[in-house]
């Protein structure tokens, strides 16, 4: 719109030093001229308002308001109302209608702007959209299959007073809207707060319990290895010869009985003592063990006389 302002300029100079029909030529070129969508500073001219008082050229100025506020609809509700038309003012005026469509609604049906525009064809209504676009006047995508114009935005249209109060209402409306949705955000901000300083407790309790057991466990599995290897000293220095404790080849071994050196050495000799031998044998039975694994002298001898004789 900055573009159509600065064209408007020249109109602007000229009107302020021209009256009459000079100041009603000055709107019909203005108004056809391309580029040019805005006419509030031109209407506010003193020179211009003076032709609404004219009866002679009063349509010229009823033309600006046009312009500046109506659409296609309005004019032909009262053509006798204005000058006649050149097709360079009817085409603005369907550009201008468009956008006064397009703040109105977020999508128009090729429908709805055939009817509005008093356009027949797809393709002209398609060709006037891309040069409304081309002039800056909206933004939007146009969807030739389902027929649609989609608007992403467009540009504002010169306002009079009573449309203040609807933009008035509407400013309301959003800010109403705007001060829910940060009442809303911070609700949820609190929440994920909340719920963050929870897990995070959670975590460091439950990593608390996770140090104390693993430290539990970790004792549990030291202690134990030193007992196992408490168990195995003691038993290689006490065990005796059939590897149990003293106690156990003394009680189990030889019956109670106190351990001799006879006993000991009939213990060895069999491979049996500790606690392999029945409660009950004595050292008696240590003696026999030893008798048969021992030939007495005259054993001896007489094994050496049969050796000699065989000789």
């Amino acid at each position: 719109m900055s573009d159509s302002v600065s064209k408007l300029e020249p109109y602007l100079l000229l009107a302020r030093s021209t009256k009459g029909a000079a100041a009603a030529k000055i709107i019909t070129d203005a108004t056809a001229a391309p580029g040019i969508y805005v006419f509030s500073e031109l209407l506010e001219v003193p020179n211009i308002q003076e032709l609404s008082a004219d009866s002679t050229y009063q349509g010229h100025y009823q033309l600006l308001r046009l312009f500046a506020y109506g659409s296609l609809s309005d004019y032909e509700n009262s053509t006798s109302a204005y000058p006649p038309l050149s097709p360079a003012h009817l085409l603005k005026l369907k550009h201008l209608t468009l956008v006064s469509l397009a703040l109105q609604h977020r999508s128009l049906t090729y429908d709805q702007l055939l009817s509005a525009l008093r356009i027949e064809s797809i393709r002209q209504l398609e060709d006037l959209i891309i040069d409304v676009i081309y002039a800056g006047l909206l933004g939007g995508k146009m969807h030739h299959h389902e027929k649609v114009l989609h608007i992403d935005w467009v540009s504002g249209r010169d306002l009079e007073e009573k449309d203040l109060f609807v933009i008035q209402n509407s400013l309301s409306n959003w800010c109403k809207t705007a001060e829910t949705l940060l009442t809303a955000l911070d609700e949820q901000i609190t929440t994920t707060r909340r719920n963050a300083a929870n897990d995070a407790a959670e975590m460091a309790e439950y990593k608390a319990y996770r140090d104390r057991e693993y430290a539990t466990i970790a004792q549990e599995i030291k202690n134990s290895k030193s007992k196992s290897a408490y168990g195995s000293f003691g038993g290689t220095r006490s065990g005796g010869v059939g590897g149990g404790n003293m106690k156990d080849f003394q009680m189990g071994g030889l019956g109670g009985s106190h351990l001799t050196n006879e006993g000991l050495l009939a213990s060895i000799a069999g491979g049996k003592a500790g606690a392999g031998q029945n409660q009950g044998q004595g050292q008696g039975a240590a003696g026999r063990l030893l008798t048969r694994n021992i030939p007495s002298p005259d054993e001896l001898e007489g094994k050496r006389t049969s050796k000699r004789f065989r000789d």
